[in-house]
C-alpha cells in the first residue's frame, strides 16, 4: 500500500496554534478516548467482536450525553463529527483485525488436535505406521488431481504456470484434507489425514525426529497463547497527548 507525506508550514500566530492545541489535546483527543472506552464497555461488546463488527449508530448513541459533559463542551461542530469519524474507523479496523485473528485461532485449535506424532498415531489407530502409511497413499489418491494440460511443454512461462499451478493443487488438497477430517468418524482415515497433513500431504518415509516434532507442536502452543492474549487484552486506548497519565504513573513507580 503506497504511502502520500504530507508537509506543512505553520504560519499561523502562536495564539492561534495554542487554542488549536487546547482544542485537540484537552478536549477533543479525551472524548475520542471517552468514546473508545464506552464503547469497549458496550453490552453488546462481545457480539461485535464475534461478528467483526459494530454498528456505526452506537458511537454517535454514545456521543449524545458527552456533548454536554463539561470535560467536553466548547468545540466547533465539525471536531465532534470528526471525533464520532475516528472512532467508528478504529472500531471498524479493529474488529476486522479481531475477526481474522479469532479465525486464525479457531483454526490453530483445530491443528493442535489434529497434529500428533507417528507414535501417538500409530496408538490410536491400532495399525502398524505401515499400514498408516498405505492408509494415507489411498487418501492421496482419492483427494490428489493431476494437472496434465502442460506437461509435454518446455516453454519458460509454461513452466512458471505448471509450478504455479502445483502449488495451487498443493494448497488445496491441504483445505480439502483439513475441511475432510472433522466430517469423518473412521477413525484409521483421522489418522491418516492427520499424518498427510503434518507431513506435507507426502508419504515421509524417514523415521519422525521425536526432538524436531516436540518443538514444531510447541511453536503451535506458542502462537496460540498469543492470539489468545491478543483477543483478551488488546483493545483500542487512544492516545495522551498531554502526557499526563505518563507522568501519573512515573510519579506513582518513584512514590
Amino acid at each position: 500500500m503506497s504511502q502520500i507525506t504530507i508537509q506543512c508550514r505553520l504560519v499561523a500566530s502562536e495564539s492561534s496554534r495554542h487554542q488549536l492545541w487546547k482544542l485537540m489535546a484537552e478536549l477533543n483527543t479525551p472524548l475520542i478516548n471517552e468514546l473508545l472506552r464506552q464503547v469497549s464497555q458496550h453490552p453488546e461488546f462481545e457480539s461485535w467482536r464475534q461478528k467483526g463488527k459494530h454498528p456505526t449508530s452506537i458511537v454517535k448513541e454514545l456521543y449524545e450525553p458527552l456533548k454536554t459533559d463539561p470535560r467536553f463542551i466548547g468545540q466547533p461542530g465539525r471536531f465532534y463529527t470528526s471525533a464520532i469519524a475516528l472512532v467508528n474507523y478504529i472500531y471498524k479496523s479493529w474488529f476486522a483485525l479481531m475477526k481474522r485473528s479469532q479465525f486464525q485461532l479457531e483454526g490453530k485449535i483445530r491443528w493442535l488436535e489434529m497434529l500428533n506424532s507417528d507414535v501417538e498415531l500409530v496408538e490410536s489407530s491400532g495399525v502398524s505406521l505401515d499400514s498408516l502409511r498405505t492408509k494415507a497413499a489411498e487418501i492421496l489418491a482419492q483427494f490428489a488431481t493431476l494437472n496434465t494440460a502442460e506437461t509435454q511443454s518446455t516453454n519458460g512461462k509454461k513452466a512458471k504456470k505448471r509450478k504455479k499451478a502445483q502449488n495451487s493443487d498443493s494448497k488445496s488438497l491441504s483445505k480439502n484434507l483439513f475441511e475432510s477430517y472433522p466430517k469423518t468418524e473412521d477413525n484409521l482415515t483421522r489418522c491418516a489425514i492427520s499424518y498427510l497433513l503434518k507431513n506435507g500431504c507426502k508419504i515421509n518415509e524417514k523415521e519422525e525426529d521425536a526432538k524436531k516434532f516436540s518443538q514444531r507442536r510447541r511453536k503451535l502452543e506458542i502462537q496460540i497463547e498469543r492470539l489468545r492474549e491478543q483477543l483478551e487484552t488488546r483493545i483500542p486506548k487512544g492516545r495522551d497527548l498531554t502526557d499526563t497519565k505518563w507522568l501519573e504513573t512515573l510519579y506513582c513507580c518513584h512514590s
